[in-house]
């Protein structure tokens, strides 16, 4: 997703980008892999050293208002990671915590008798990513 796209989206909801904000939003979008607010505050003071962890929290917030941004609850940690605003559902490797997007889905709009009417749906699979389970196998291959 483009960044003019996303600066016009937060604008419309008010929020101003200032030039801390863009660092953390420009290197979350490059990030590749879900992060803690923390460690995504980590990373942005390693190129502008005066962005709090407030601006952190609070861009991140707006983010996942606007559909830009998804949570996930890891091992009682919550991680996030940057999403286009297209539907999509998610691979999220348990090990080096990188996320793949997944456009193909099923739709499941229709209506389930027993349930009630699905309006939308979200379906994320967690697992290993072929790089860690080779890593994985290589180590273990090294092992006595």
């Amino acid at each position: 997703m483009e960044l003019e796209l996303i600066k016009s989206k937060l604008h419309e909801s008010n929020f101003r980008l200032t030039q801390e904000r863009e660092v953390v939003l420009t290197t979350f979008m490059n990030s590749g892999q879900m992060l803690t607010p923390a460690q995504l505050h980590e990373c942005v003071k390693k190129e502008y050293n005066s962005v709090g962890l407030t601006t952190v929290y609070r861009l991140i917030e707006v983010l996942t208002k606007l559909g830009l941004a998804t949570p996930f609850l890891i091992d009682g940690e919550i991680y996030y990671t940057f999403c286009s605003d297209h539907h999509h559902h998610h691979f999220v490797c348990l090990d080096c915590h990188k996320v793949k997007d997944i456009y193909e889905c099923l739709e499941m709009t229709h209506k389930y008798d027993d349930v009630g009417t699905v309006n939308y749906h979200r379906v994320d699979l967690y697992g290993h990513c072929k790089n860690c389970e080779r890593k994985n196998i290589n180590v273990k291959s090294l092992e006595p």
